[in-house]
């Protein structure tokens, strides 16, 4: 390319000027996305925007994003991000020769990112983030100073697996572009998963107000941006030509005409076998400045050859006021034009040199493209519907245009077959196995040199297979127990369950519960209605057997007794049962129908009965029994023998004994009294009929036999006092 300039000029990029007032607005845009790491691990990226220019509210230090079931309004889990303190500036990218300076916009980005744990119900999870505001500036959405943000996406149930991860835009978009300038701005996504992707423009959602700015996130379904009039979803920037998205590469191309701030949506859907799966958006705001820039010549180089005679150039020069094209025809002098898309016929075959030459106010900027001229051949032919494997058989039929000369061959991978032919050849073919085939249809011309290829993919739908969890279930009344089928390839599936021939459910899962015994057939319809279209039924005879149970019941006729009493009578009193089992504390006791028993200390007894049926199934029962403490004795531990008539004779209480027998010794632990007569006292004097004894501490033994035969000893000391 070369460039033949006069004296540069260049102006001053401005920006529409905006009020004081609109320094509150500094949300400029956003997207939100996921990366499934692992089954029920994603990490959550939510990408923000602002204006560095404003006043308003700087990043929040966190931020509260809400899942939902599905599209549901039942809340499902709450997310929390927090604020990384990493900010960057976009910088102004913008490659426009002439340009004469930068203009004065500021915006910054940071990232809420974090890794969290969401078991997705069967309808999935819709992710939802809301703040306000934006700036007063932009001029395609009324109202904009009551208007904010919706960020969401959908994190689907995949199956089994639950391991999707949604797109991700691979460019930051521009932060600024030339008004009266044709554009190409990227907005490609990257799908990890390798599912296919549909861009479109779409509507922005609204969310959250300058009384609420950074409210809980509201469920699904959410409020739109009101477009200003004159704009839509398809119309957000004034342009002519107006904006296309192409919808398989995510490029944006046109021409913005009108000076200002706009609000810019972009949608990206995720598609899998024929499924759309989620969709994530970006808002952004673009703002067209008004520039001064001089010609930047450039022709569309991406020209097919072997298309005839007849070519259409495109020109895709950056501003120019005039045009000179001039097409390499030596057979004349009238081979120029100063359309701005020129076409033009060529004599004949053969390389022509492309001269075009751009006009600008101070510069001229001039480009060539060398162009093969050639007999036109193009290969097309036409994909059958996709079908089910088990009954698909597809027919291919060229068509376009060849000549005599053009050699034609069909490419099905493996499986080729070459056809030559003065007809349109056709090919019969059936696929081996399902999945989506791509096939190439090849015109190859020696003679003119040309070798071209239409390439196109069929599909074949795997028939739809299914299994049930179990293949028998047996259980003892009452029965509880699911049922569900592990699909492959079934799609969009609705259920009839049958039990003995009767409809009982339409859920994925069959849920039985029944207290009646007897043998039940399990019969599951299973109808897809979408890639395979397909009914497969399971009948499996006697699945669920539910055997009758014994029910565990005995009888006491006294639940407690005291511990000089401590006997018990057992009843058997169960029902359905061929035998059973009674323990006491989980130690076996008896099986008989009735048993008398004793228990040998005082406290709280657990007494159970297992009962079995002739059939094996079992019932236990659980009763508490308790035998209460009675004392056996109580013994003083001081007493005052001076004769006032008050605690003058030390005597244990006894209250059940055989024997008894008491020994009183002093501190040397010499004997001062006994007696084996629970009635006899000791009155203070050696053996009661001795010298009086001393103040002081003695020690005493008690020995007794109950009438259980049980012994007993007691021991401790005692106090003399006068």
């Amino acid at each position: 390319m070369k460039k033949v300039c006069g004296k540069y000029v260049f102006l001053f990029c401005s920006l529409l000027l905006i009020s004081d007032s609109a320094l509150s607005g500094h949300l400029v845009g956003g997207d939100l996305s996921y990366e499934c790491i692992s089954p029920n691990r994603y990490v959550i990226t939510l990408q923000m925007y602002r204006d560095c220019n404003s006043a308003g509210a700087q990043f929040d230090d966190n931020v509260s994003i809400r899942a939902f079931e599905g599209t549901s309004e039942v809340l499902f889990q709450t997310i929390r991000l927090d604020f990384n303190q990493t900010v960057q500036q976009l910088e102004f990218s913008q490659d426009i020769q002439c340009l004469a300076d930068t203009p004065d916009i500021c915006i910054e980005t940071t990232i809420y990112s974090d890794t969290v744990t969401i078991f997705l119900p069967p309808s999935g999870v819709t992710l939802v983030h809301q703040r306000c505001c934006r700036p007063i500036n932009v001029v395609n959405i009324k109202n904009v100073t009551d208007v904010g943000s919706t960020f969401t996406t959908l994190i689907p149930n995949v199956g089994e697996f639950n391991c999707n991860s949604s797109p991700r835009f691979n460019e930051t978009p521009p932060i600024a572009l030339c008004a009266m300038i044709n554009m190409s701005i990227d907005y490609s996504a990257t799908d990890l998963d390798g599912d296919s992707l549909v861009y479109s423009f779409c509507t922005p959602f609204h969310g959250g107000s300058p009384a609420n700015p950074a409210p809980a996130p509201e469920p699904p379904p959410f409020q739109i941006v009101p477009w200003e009039v004159g704009f839509s979803d398809q119309h957000q920037i004034t342009a002519l030509p107006s904006l296309t998205i192409d919808p398989e590469t995510g490029i944006i191309s046109g021409r913005p005409t009108a000076v200002g701030t706009y609000t810019f949506g972009v949608c990206v859907e995720e598609w899998r076998n024929g499924v759309l799966l989620n969709q994530i958006s970006r808002d952004f705001q673009l703002t067209i400045t008004p520039c001064e820039v001089d010609a930047s010549a450039a022709i569309d180089s991406v020209l097919e050859e072997c298309i005839g005679f007849d070519i259409s150039f495109f020109n895709l020069s950056s501003m120019g006021n005039n045009f000179l094209w001039t097409f390499g025809d030596s057979t004349t002098l009238d081979d120029t034009s100063s359309a701005v898309n020129p076409s033009y016929t060529f004599p004949d075959t053969g390389t022509y040199s492309i001269e075009l030459i751009a006009f600008g106010d101070v510069c001229s900027d001039t480009t060539y493209l060398d162009y093969r001229v050639q007999h036109k051949i193009e290969p097309y032919f036409s994909v059958p519907e996709p079908e089910c494997l088990n009954r698909h058989k597809y027919v291919f039929e060229a068509e376009g245009f060849y000549r005599a000369s053009t050699d034609v061959l069909w490419d099905f991978g493996q499986d080729s077959a070459e056809i030559s032919d003065d007809l349109l050849p056709v090919a019969t073919k059936v696929f081996d196995s399902a999945g989506t085939y791509e096939i190439s249809l090849h015109f190859i011309d020696e003679r003119l040199g040309c070798h071209k290829t239409y390439s196109d993919s069929a599909t074949v739908f795997p028939n739809p297979s299914t299994e049930l969890s179990d293949s028998l279930l047996e259980q003892c009344a009452p029965f509880s127990g699911k049922v569900f089928t592990t699909n492959r390839h079934a799609y969009k599936v609705s259920y009839d369950w049958f039990i003995n021939s009767s409809l009982v459910s339409n859920s994925s899962t069959l849920l039985f519960e029944t207290k009646t015994p007897g043998v039940y057939d399990v019969n599951v319809r299973l109808t897809t209605d979408s890639n395979c279209i397909d009914t497969i039924e399971i009948y499996v005879p006697r699945m669920i057997t539910v055997k009758d149970t014994p029910v565990a019941d005995f009888y006491l006729p006294n639940m407690s007794a005291g511990m000089f009493e401590p006997y018990f009578t057992l009843y058997d009193t169960s029902i359905n049962a061929l035998s059973w089992q009674f323990s006491i504390e989980n130690e076996p006791l008896t099986r008989s129908s009735k048993h008398d028993f004793a228990l040998a200390d005082t406290g709280n007894y657990i007494i159970s009965q297992l009962a079995w049926h002739a059939n094996g199934c079992t019932d236990t029962l659980y009763k508490t029994i308790r035998v209460e403490p009675e004392y056996l004795t109580y013994i003083p531990n001081a007493f005052t023998p001076n004769q006032d008539g008050y605690n003058d004779i030390w005597l244990p209480e006894v209250f059940v004994h055989d024997t008894y027998h008491l020994k009183i010794y002093n501190r040397w632990g010499n004997l001062v009294f006994e007696t084996k007569d629970v009635h006899n006292g000791w009155n203070g004097h050696i053996r009661n009929n001795g010298k009086e004894c001393p103040l002081g501490v003695y020690t005493y033994d008690i020995y007794i036999t109950d009438h259980h035969g049980k012994n007993w000893h007691y021991t401790d000391k005692l106090s003399l006092l006068r």
